[in-house]
């Protein structure tokens, strides 16, 4: 009961202090725009975006950071939609991009080369030299295989590379899923005691110039002390190199990671995803950066948010396709049967990959009777074949969401916070389609960004 009674806090707390929702005709609305009329006009299952949230994120991050120069590059890699790439530049920010199709993309949708930073820890030669035809802001060397490569191109083609090397700070990532960690035993970047010697060569090829040094922490933490750790550790290396080869860097770029909230302040179910309740904010986040980057004096700080700038932006909208119930039978004699209630949805983790391999925690509403209380367990699951396609990480400790007793055939079932790294990780699993992309501006005009897949989309590259 105390599980229903903190959810049922959380609902209401939704629909009155939470700048992004409220309750239009008894209906979840999202910007003021109800969401069952949405789903309605649109296929489902569809994520829809809010443009305005994605420019209060970025404000957000911008009035952080104010205290220091420095600019912001968005994470292309946490949502690559056009328009979503569009809502981005039309909020004056640059971007990072981690492959090449995404350097591409950012070009396409207007971005200058100037404002482009090319990551990843593989770049081909062709890549690269894409990269150093256009001229791009930044390209941040990962290898020293990679500089030999960066070495050829450069000289071939007598254009300049601008290059950071990054290197890995060895500071743990606490907290967050092991897979997101990538500044200890992580496969990006170099050691640091290789740094000197990579920059003293970077200094003598004749078209690199060496603008700074990178990094990454990680994604998802849950605290602020690991980053300022890694800031730590990455200006020392600043301060020793310049010192060592008599140089002056134009920037350090400390990567992204700042973190989302998927579980709320006044949640207090208890699970085991300690990186889903975040207890620091974009302003703690810059104070750390700040604190160790001033003592390099007059330097340009580059960040790469990605995850903080889209998630609250995003939401999925499903609907209830069927359901069942099914009984857990006992694996001993002592043990006594289960009866559990299932609400299978039209999404699955081809749709919602993350709640599957990184045991993700999104909460879950009836939009279609948001009204009524959220009080009677259900397991929810996807339509695939797959076992394993249901959402396991619920509301309690028998993996199960609360929904409102009456929840039926056709309901909108809504996930919270689902903007980033959700339609990127989209698979077409089962021959099911890749879903549609709604925007709603800030005059609550909704548009479709990006439609659900066809039959013929999904026959496009195959050759018979």
């Amino acid at each position: 009961m105390q599980i229903i009674a903190n959810y049922e806090e959380l609902r209401q707390d939704l629909l009155s202090n939470d700048r992004r929702f409220s309750c239009v005709n008894e209906h979840l609305a999202f910007f003021g725009v109800d969401l069952v009329e949405l789903s309605n006009k649109y296929p489902s299952p569809a994520y829809v975006y809010s443009k305005e949230e994605i420019s209060n994120n970025i404000n957000e991050i911008k009035q952080a950071f104010k205290e220091h120069k420095t600019r912001i590059f968005y994470a292309s890699k946490a949502c690559s939609v056009m328009g979503i790439l569009k809502c981005i530049k039309d909020n004056s920010i640059d971007i990072e991009a981690n492959s090449i199709y995404e350097v591409k993309k950012a070009l396409k949708i207007g971005f200058k080369p100037e404002q482009i930073i090319f990551n990843g820890v593989v770049k081909s030669k062709e890549e690269l030299e894409f990269a150093i035809e256009n001229d791009l802001f930044l390209i941040n060397v990962d290898s020293e295989y990679e500089l030999d490569l960066i070495e050829q191109i450069s000289t071939k083609l007598k254009k300049v590379a601008n290059l950071a090397l990054r290197i890995e700070p060895s500071v743990k990532a606490k907290g967050t899923h092991e897979q997101l960690d990538t500044s200890f035993h992580a496969k990006a970047g170099v050691d640091k005691e290789q740094a000197l010697a990579l920059c003293k060569r970077m200094l003598n090829i004749p078209y690199v110039k060496l603008k700074g040094l990178h990094m990454h922490v990680g994604d998802q933490l849950p605290i602020v002390e690991p980053f300022a750790n890694a800031a730590k550790v990455l200006v020392d290396e600043c301060i020793k190199i310049q010192n060592a080869l008599n140089i002056k860097f134009e920037l350090i770029n400390v990567g992204g990671g700042i973190s989302t909230a998927y579980k709320y302040e006044k949640d207090n179910i208890k699970t085991k995803q300690e990186n889903m309740k975040i207890h620091f904010n974009a302003n703690d986040y810059a104070k750390a950066i700040i604190n160790e980057v001033k003592r390099l004096g007059d330097i340009t700080i580059c960040i790469e948010p990605g995850r903080k700038i889209v998630s609250s932006a995003g939401i999925l909208l499903s609907k209830i396709a069927a359901y069942k119930q099914k009984t857990l039978h006992p694996l001993t004699k002592d043990d006594k049967a289960i009866q559990i209630e299932w609400k299978f949805l039209n999404a699955g983790y081809s749709i919602l990959s993350d709640s599957q391999h990184f045991d993700w925690f999104y909460y879950v509403y009836n939009a279609s009777k948001i009204t009524k209380k959220h009080d009677t367990s259900f397991r929810l699951a996807g339509p695939l074949c797959d076992g394993g396609d249901w959402f396991k990480i619920g509301t309690n400790s028998n993996k199960e969401f609360l929904l409102p007793k009456d929840s039926n055939i056709d309901d909108l079932i809504v996930f919270l916070d689902a903007g980033a790294y959700t339609i990127e990780s989209q698979t077409t699993y089962n021959n099911r389609p890749r879903s549609a992309v709604i925007l709603i501006d800030e005059n609550k005009n909704d548009f479709l960004i990006r439609r659900e897949d066809s039959f013929d989309d999904i026959l496009s590259c195959d050759i018979y």
